[in-house]
């Protein structure tokens, strides 16, 4: 049995961790004095956990660069995750799953639409996200990246990446939703079929006289389920976890390229050695 403690619960709520780990056998949610893995964020708390013997399950957004995220340590025989919740999603892992096994052969393009309410700049770890995504998607990291930058709160971002093959990722990250509900899409299509995930198939219309309204039907915790689950099957195994320390740093590598992209109105190129952004 994993013990888990919540010291930092991130952008989730508390109460849909619990419920996550109330649908697994092998997770349970304690005080974080009697936890042997921890929820943190930052590198910082981090590295505490680690030293102490404890795995550590990461708060993406809390990274705030490729620097930072190269100094999160994994001693030998700990387990230190990147709580990615949308790789976990199952509308997503349905994506990777098409793709992965070559139904849709050679990909063409990536299409991510993140759309909130709230007006905040759109910025770093919330473009880290979602570049995540495409890395993981095509398997590599795109060897151009292109952004713009858009209103007068920055609360428009988007992103063009190229990567070998000539496939291409655009991935829109907006903050000028009114108040209410986000949106989400997500379509991955190659040569021989494409796939989707959009939050359109999980909405209903409700007619109750007057304007109607469409309520989200949504994935409830089963994102948090497939995370844990990975995390605690990790942990068992003593294994690396999927995503690990890599993936965090090279999601970062790309938004900060897509920074420098936005600040220059200027395309970046993957240096020679495959490990960081130039322009030319």
């Amino acid at each position: 049995m994993l013990k888990l403690g919540l010291i930092d619960s991130g952008p989730v709520a508390v109460s849909d961790w619990q419920a996550a780990s109330d649908r697994l056998s092998d997770v349970t949610i304690v005080d974080a004095d009697a936890a042997d893995a921890v929820l943190v964020a930052g590198v910082d708390a981090a590295n505490q956990a680690t030293e102490s013997g404890r795995h550590v399950l990461l708060v993406p957004g809390s990274l705030q660069s490729s620097e930072e995220a190269a100094d999160l340590a994994a001693p030998d025989g700990t387990v230190v995750m990147l709580a990615a919740t949308g790789r976990f999603q199952p509308s997503i892992r349905e994506v990777q799953a098409v793709n992965s096994n070559g139904s849709l052969g050679s990909l063409g393009l990536l299409r991510i639409h993140r759309w909130l309410p709230g007006g905040d700049p759109v910025g770093i770890t919330c473009l880290a996200d979602q570049l995540d995504l495409a890395n993981w998607l095509f398997g590599t990291l795109p060897s151009e990246v292109y952004a713009v930058r858009r209103g007068e709160s920055g609360g428009y971002a988007h992103v063009h990446l190229g990567f070998p093959g000539d496939g291409m990722a655009l991935v829109d990250v907006a903050t000028t939703l009114p108040g209410g509900d986000d949106y989400y899409s997500l379509s991955l299509i190659g040569g021989d079929g494409s796939v989707y995930a959009d939050d359109h198939h999980n909405m209903h219309l409700l007619y109750g006289g007057g304007q109607p309204e469409a309520v989200r039907g949504g994935e409830s915790v089963f994102g948090l389920v497939n995370l844990l689950s990975e995390f605690a099957a990790a942990v068992s195994e003593g294994r690396a976890a999927d995503p690990g320390l890599s993936a965090a740093v090279e999601a970062l590598k790309v938004a900060e390229a897509a920074e420098k992209s936005i600040e220059a109105g200027a395309p970046l190129r993957l240096n020679e050695t495959g490990d960081g952004y130039e322009f030319g």
